[in-house]
């Protein structure tokens, strides 16, 4: 049954050259999408970049999928061939167009087969609908590939057809990612639309231009890419029949079957480059999803389908939040976290990408509206591109320590701490580097320590140095009044974390 489906490939030949298509995908898909791990609901990637992956996790593929039909034709149609062609008769375009068929389905197939587990691990931990789009852009290259070289194994004739089934698919993947650099938009503003249009006609789409929570591909550019990828298996197949129709001694009649293989697509892929539509889209206007911490006036939003994003840092936060105990910020107007460049709006006249609705909600909200960097630095997002700066907001919003102003100013030229306000700088500095790390750790990571903050050295300030986050923690949490007031002298640091030690 398999091999009546298959023929005229090889039933045995096209299942090695399946796996090892689908391999490369797939090993990529275990590593990127933290299958395996413990706790892996915190760790997924975004359904955004999923996406971007499924552009680009091809590269290997296209050249196994050129390879596999340089092989399949050799065996199978090429007038030269030592195995006799096993279908013969009928029209020269159902003898070798419907091979052509088949085999760019199994590429297309093997890729998207290599991605599930990619797709199935993304879609259980985050938000969003499945990637249909970005998922048949990368089903495309290998598509075209194997056409490509088939068509090389039916005008050679020979094994020599793995040589540059092998090169040019490695050659054009190499090429789109040096002329593809990234365009990712800077500024104020982020555009509906954007990237390259030559991406469409290349295997690799734009790298580097961030996965940020709303990004998709364009329909246009999918419909684009799949256009081309006909204009190159009928390209292919013509080439095929042309070399049977042509083929004689010598090497004259090699002409015209390059010319339709090699120019058509080109032209087709230029028409493409020129003129076709830019291959990414960000979210339209939406309603957030947002969450807030008990006890402490601290919101997070995130874009809908960024639920990943929105689950760490709402446990980021909530670590943060610990360290201020009950009642002790209500003064403070708060913190709203947005995640990513979804909110950035497409014009100068805008606020956030938001509707009318999300408007609203977010202005109920109140506080303080900063948006972090999740993926792409931007104008916007580039004062919170870490979480240590996200939590030095946070301190500066929630601890008012006026009268160690100064002191903070100096706190790398204080020799030691010898009064309240020079312990409070001392701890203050400290405070942001230890609320990274303790989140961090509240994730399953592990934290490095804030030895040698500050320049200042003596019993108190090697306590407070070498105080490990969780004692660091605990003792703010004792003596966040005092902190505030600088009511914290070198000798209560030493009294109280001194029994530790």
């Amino acid at each position: 049954m398999m091999a009546r489906l298959l023929n005229p490939l090889s039933p045995v030949s096209s299942l090695v050259f399946f796996l090892a298509m689908m391999s490369y995908p797939a090993v990529s898909s275990v590593s990127n999408y933290g299958i395996g791990r413990s706790d892996v609901s915190l760790f997924a990637l975004t359904n955004a970049q999923l996406q971007l992956d499924l552009t680009f996790m091809h590269l290997v593929t296209d050249v196994i999928a050129c390879m596999f039909g340089a092989w399949g034709a050799w065996k199978a149609c090429s007038p030269r061939s030592m195995v006799a062609p096993p279908w013969i008769g009928g029209s020269a375009v159902r003898r070798y167009g419907v091979p052509v068929l088949k085999g760019a389905a199994l590429c297309a197939l093997a890729y998207a087969a290599g991605c599930l587990p990619a797709i199935v691990q993304t879609l259980r931990f985050t938000g969003g609908s499945v990637p249909v789009g970005a998922l048949l852009m990368g089903m495309a290259a290998p598509a075209a590939m194997f056409a490509l070289g088939y068509s090389f194994g039916t005008i050679m004739g020979s094994r020599w057809s793995l040589a540059p089934a092998t090169l040019l698919p490695a050659a054009l993947c190499w090429v789109s990612v040096m002329l593809l650099m990234p365009r990712t938009p800077r500024g104020d503003v982020f555009p509906q639309s954007w990237g390259s249009p030559l991406a469409v006609a290349m295997p690799v789409m734009n790298t580097g231009i961030g996965a940020e929570p709303g990004l998709s591909i364009n329909p246009s550019a999918v419909t684009a890419r799949w256009v081309l990828v006909v204009v190159v298996l009928a390209a292919s197949t013509a080439a095929c029949i042309l070399t049977a129709h042509r083929w004689r001694p010598g090497l004259s009649w090699i002409v015209a079957p390059l010319a339709v293989l090699l120019l058509v697509p080109t032209a087709a892929g230029g028409l493409v480059a020129m003129s076709g539509p830019a291959e990414w889209r960000r979210s339209a206007p939406f309603t957030p999803v947002c969450k807030s911490i008990d006890g402490v006036p601290l919101s997070v939003c995130a874009h809908p389908d960024d639920d990943a994003h929105l689950r760490r840092y709402m446990r980021y936060m909530r670590s943060a939040a610990s360290w201020f105990p009950k009642d002790s910020v209500e003064d403070s107007s708060g913190l709203v976290l947005l995640l990513g460049n979804a909110f950035t709006p497409t014009t100068h006249g805008q606020a956030w990408n938001l509707t009318g609705q999300g408007m609203t909600e977010l202005q109920h909200l109140g506080g303080k509206k900063i948006q972090v960097m999740t993926d792409t630095v931007t104008e916007r997002t580039g004062r919170y591109s870490g979480l240590e700066n996200v939590t030095e907001t946070i301190v500066k919003e929630f601890v008012h320590a006026d009268c160690a102003a100064t002191a903070l100013e100096n706190v790398y030229k204080q020799g030691t701490l010898d009064d309240g306000a020079s312990v409070s700088a001392f701890v203050l500095e400290q405070l942001p580097v230890r609320m990274s790390e303790t989140a961090y750790e509240s994730m399953g990571g592990r934290g490095s320590g804030a030895s040698g903050m500050g320049s200042a050295r003596g019993p108190a300030a090697d306590l407070l140095n070498d105080a490990t986050n969780e004692e660091f923690h605990a003792y703010v949490r004792r003596n966040l009044s005092e902190i505030e007031r600088c009511a914290v002298t070198p000798s209560n640091v030493i009294n109280d974390l001194g029994k530790n030690h």
